[in-house]
């Protein structure tokens, strides 16, 4: 350890920031939830599953922000992380789309 101590002061501060994040995604999961129950079988479910990994990113960033300390970060280092996981999903979409495809000329064929 580095021997430092927090003031009383920081340590109500880092309480209470703490408490805040929990908040937020505690209300972030409450309004997933609540749509997924009242809004399932209404909305199409392209929309619903987009809603969804909407939320879902929006929580995992700010996961990463807050509680990763990478909003604290030099802008080089947090590119260095979110470049490559753009890249990644935009390969996940790439591939879902590609075996979209795949599985509509098999269909097709089967015909």
């Amino acid at each position: 350890m580095s021997g430092e101590h927090l003031s009383e002061e920081q340590y109500q501060s880092q309480v209470k920031a703490v408490w805040r994040a929990t908040l937020y995604l505690a209300i972030i999961t409450v309004v997933e939830v609540v749509i997924a129950l009242t809004l399932g079988g209404v909305l199409p479910k392209f929309v619903l599953n987009s809603l969804f990994v909407i939320m879902s990113v929006w929580k995992a960033y700010f996961i990463i922000g807050e509680f990763m300390h990478v909003k604290y970060e030099k802008r080089a280092f947090a590119l260095s992380l979110g470049l490559p996981l753009s890249f990644l999903i935009w390969g996940i979409i790439a591939f879902m789309w590609d075996g979209s495809e795949w599985l509509k000329a098999i269909v097709e064929m089967s015909k």
